[in-house]
């Protein structure tokens, strides 16, 4: 990385952070582009380059007036991973989120998926879902399972934006949804969740897509209730 590029992404990321910790509210203006680069001690464009950054991440915005920031609201999908590590929104919180979107990308892509499959496809698609079911309780083999299972729905329903908003969730706190998943671990709805999914690989044989589609979001659902039950039992036991 050069130097003027390391620059950039020091400024960029110290003023997003003062920005997600509310040191900047809605609406307010960042200071001039000449005191920007008077207190980092960096050129004009350097500090025009880590505005661009704070645009494209949706919460800063040119005007004729001069920068303004934006609602948290109104920012990228990528926030998401700073405003974890900044502790502004409690992880489980935003991981309970993140499961009820995931479950409805989830539903959705693997209603259509059973729609549009061949033979073929269908064979192959039943044949991933047995290996999530078979790796339930494996946290890694689970997670692989997983993603082999919703990678191969795209080439079925061919639905671009589903993918790409999976993709963006998946990117972005995934890894933490799994993490909290083993740390609570769910042995107490094991037989539930291997119900859900073997509900849905029946559904699945029969090209039953909504049989499909409701079963996966029943298993999501149970995922996110137990981990919220789990996360409330623990800050109890703490108190």
């Amino acid at each position: 990385m050069s130097e003027n590029k390391s620059r950039v992404e020091e400024t960029f990321e110290v003023l997003r952070n003062e920005i997600l910790l509310g040191q900047y509210r809605p609406g307010e203006r960042l200071p001039s582009e000449r005191d920007l680069s008077s207190r980092f001690d960096v050129t004009r464009s350097v500090v025009r380059e880590s505005i661009k950054k704070l645009e494209q991440l949706g919460i800063a915005s040119v005007t004729p007036g001069g920068v303004r920031v934006l609602p948290i609201e109104e920012a990228s999908l990528e926030i998401l991973g700073s405003l974890l590590d900044l502790g502004e929104i409690r992880k489980i919180d935003l991981i309970v989120q993140f499961l009820e979107v995931f479950g409805g990308v989830l539903a959705m892509s693997s209603r259509l998926a059973v729609e549009n499959a061949s033979e073929q496809e269908l064979k192959d698609l039943g044949s991933k879902l047995k290996g999530v079911l078979g790796s339930v309780g494996l946290v890694e083999e689970h997670r692989e399972a997983w993603k082999a299972f919703t990678d191969s729905l795209l080439p079925i329903h061919k639905n671009l934006v589903l993918r790409l908003v999976g993709n963006g969730i998946r990117t972005q706190i995934m890894s933490d949804a799994l993490q909290l998943d083993e740390d609570n671990e769910l042995e107490q709805d094991m037989e539930k969740l291997q119900g859900n999914l073997e509900k849905a690989a029946e559904a699945l044989h029969r090209r039953d897509a909504l049989g499909t589609s409701n079963a996966l979001l029943e298993y999501v659902e149970t995922v996110k209730s137990s981990i919220a039950a789990r996360a409330t039992l623990n800050l109890s036991e703490k108190r």
